[in-house]
């Protein structure tokens, strides 16, 4: 038997303590055999037909409750008597049985109901999920902090269930499918078929990436709010992809550390890392993501003003060069310099070498490249300015951790 974490809601009685730890037994995988034996031991009958029913999850997870609104469990308590109340009424009144338990083995705390089919049709059960996520959302709106909130009740039903050994993996879809809040935070009540499925479009979501590098250094910074707002309002929510928000994640974490360095940016690294575990919607990533990029875009904007003019020429010149073969003796040609003075001044200006510098800037034109065009490896390898094939195939594995090939296969799957 899994263990119980401690219930928010107070333990009335026996009878409700047992019938919900029964409940969370039976949504997380026990047989209906185990589930008969824990009755007999716990003396408590759910008079319930497990082969007959809908299941229906809502709720603002725990984690909401506590970061977001700051909410006790007094606070829990109060919303969920007052809602399962109601509830129960209601159910009376549509002449619906039905049972209820709060999810307590996963921490979350949402509320599961297991409503019984019987001779009600789809559409009367889905009207019965409105019902229950009307009641609740006008509970949540009676605290002013669920007001001042951008949280909405997120609720997801189930298909019919006629096959008791098909609930546990129900609920799985069912928990997966309430996490999908995360792309549209609506008081809603969703089933599988209302989720598109999307796939993002790569090529633009680089090409938005390859914007925010560049645009960190830029005077306008409406700019950088645009291409991140398009970034996380279109791409990453209308990709219901969690696959896809985790990769732009991991994305943005690396540009910020990259910025860190060449800017020497004196913020801890944490401070610098997003986690999309913290966000409860787009909307709040898109938000502290621009936060953090705004700080940043004023670094930059500071560290380009303290640049050489030197720097800021080299710069130009290898943007309108860097496909094909140069170095830093051209370089320092073109300025009529010494190429000691050139990469001293590069180097201490940008925190990192001219080379190294022009071999970043190959690299994500490659990226862009690989995703967006059909040129073979060795076409790409002499666009971007590396002339041997195999070279270019290892300075690509060495900055990306992947093969050319092997990166055009994964963000084109």
């Amino acid at each position: 038997m899994m263990k119980q974490e401690g219930c928010w809601m107070e333990v009335y009685n026996k009878e409700i303590f047992c019938r919900t730890m029964i409940v969370n037994e039976a949504l997380f995988g026990q047989t209906e055999k185990q589930l008969r034996m824990m009755m007999n031991e716990v003396e408590t009958e759910l008079n319930f037909d497990f082969h007959d029913f809908y299941l229906c999850l809502t709720g603002l997870p725990k984690k909401y409750y506590t970061a977001e609104l700051n909410m006790n469990r007094k606070d829990f308590v109060r919303i969920f008597e007052a809602f399962i109340r109601q509830i129960h009424n209601q159910a009376r009144q549509d002449e619906i049985e039905m049972m209820h338990a709060v999810i307590n083995y996963d921490g979350s705390k949402q509320i599961a109901f297991l409503i019984k089919k019987g001779s009600k049709s789809e559409a009367e059960i889905l009207a019965f999920a409105g019902r229950i996520m009307e009641i609740l959302e006008a509970e949540y709106q009676k605290d002013e902090r669920y007001q001042r909130s951008s949280l909405a009740n997120f609720t997801v039903l189930s298909p019919w269930i006629c096959d008791y050994s098909a609930l546990a993996a129900t609920f799985e879809t069912v928990r997966k499918l309430s996490r999908m809040a995360y792309f549209d935070m609506r008081p809603i009540v969703v089933q599988q078929q209302d989720i598109p499925e999307g796939k993002g479009d790569w090529k633009r979501i680089r090409e938005l990436f390859e914007q925010i590098e560049l645009l960190i250094f830029d005077k306008n910074v409406r700019k950088l709010e645009l291409a991140v707002h398009e970034l996380f309002s279109k791409e990453v929510k209308l990709s219901y992809n969690f696959d896809l928000a985790y990769a732009v994640i991991n994305d943005l974490n690396r540009l910020t550390m990259k910025l860190k360095d060449q800017l020497n940016l004196e913020l801890p690294s944490a401070q610098l890392l997003f986690r999309l575990e913290r966000y409860f919607s787009v909307e709040e990533t898109e938000k502290n993501v621009l936060q953090l990029l705004r700080r940043i875009h004023q670094e930059a904007a500071a560290d380009y003003q303290r640049m050489s003019p030197i720097t800021q020429q080299v710069l130009a010149w290898i943007k309108q060069n860097y496909m094909r073969e140069i170095g830093l003796q051209e370089a320092a040609d073109h300025l009529g310099l010494a190429p000691a003075y050139v990469s001293r001044t590069f180097s201490r200006d940008l925190k990192v070498s001219l080379s190294a510098y022009i071999t970043r800037l190959r690299i994500e034109r490659a990226k862009l490249l690989l995703m967006e065009t059909n040129m073979k490896i060795a076409e790409i390898a002499d666009n971007v300015g590396i002339v041997n094939r195999d070279y270019f195939s290892v300075l690509f594995k060495k900055n990306t951790g992947m093969r050319p090939q092997e990166y055009r296969d994964f963000y084109r799957q």
